[in-house]
C-alpha cells in the first residue's frame, strides 16, 4: 500500500507539473503580447510627443501672426481715422467754398436782373453770360465735392 500512495502522490505531482507548464505557456503568450503592445505604446508616446512639439510651434507661430495682424490693423485703423478726419475737414471746407460761390452767384444774378431791368434789354448781355458761367461753375464744383465725399 505504501507504493500505491507513492504512485498516487507522484501522479498528482505530474498532473500539477503539467498544469504548471500549461499555465506557464499561457503566461508566456500573454507576456509576448504585452511586450508587443508595450513597443507600439512606446512608439505611440514618441509620436504623441512629436505631435505635441509641432502643435506648440504652430501655436507660437499663430500667436506671432496674431500679434503682427493686431499691430498692422491698429496702424491701418489709425491711418483710416486720420484720413476720415482729413476728408471731414475737406468736405467742411468744400461746403464753405460752395456756400461762398452760391452767394456770389445769387448776388451776380440779382445784379444782372437789376442791370437788365435798368437797361430794359431783351437780349442776353455779357453780365448775364458771366452769371450763367458762374452758376455752371458752382454746379460743377458742387458735383465734384459730392462725388469725392461719396
Amino acid at each position: 500500500m505504501g507504493s500505491v500512495i507513492g504512485v498516487v502522490i507522484e501522479f498528482a505531482v505530474v498532473v500539477l507539473l503539467g498544469f504548471t507548464v500549461a499555465y506557464c505557456i499561457i503566461l508566456d503568450r500573454r507576456l509576448q503580447r504585452l511586450r508587443a503592445d508595450e513597443k507600439s505604446m512606446r512608439q505611440t508616446v514618441v509620436d504623441l510627443g512629436l505631435a505635441t512639439e509641432r502643435a506648440e510651434r504652430a501655436i507660437d507661430g499663430l500667436r506671432q501672426a496674431h500679434s503682427d495682424c493686431d499691430r498692422t490693423l491698429g496702424e491701418r485703423l489709425r491711418l483710416a481715422q486720420s484720413a476720415s478726419a482729413d476728408l471731414g475737414e475737406s468736405i467742411k471746407s468744400g461746403d464753405e467754398v460752395l456756400g461762398r460761390i452760391s452767394r456770389i452767384v445769387s448776388t451776380a444774378k440779382r445784379a444782372v436782373s437789376e442791370a437788365e431791368s435798368r437797361m430794359h434789354v431783351d437780349s442776353p448781355s455779357n453780365v448775364s453770360e458771366t452769371a450763367a458761367a458762374a452758376e455752371a461753375f458752382a454746379m460743377r464744383a458742387r458735383r465734384r465735392i459730392l462725388d469725392n465725399a461719396a
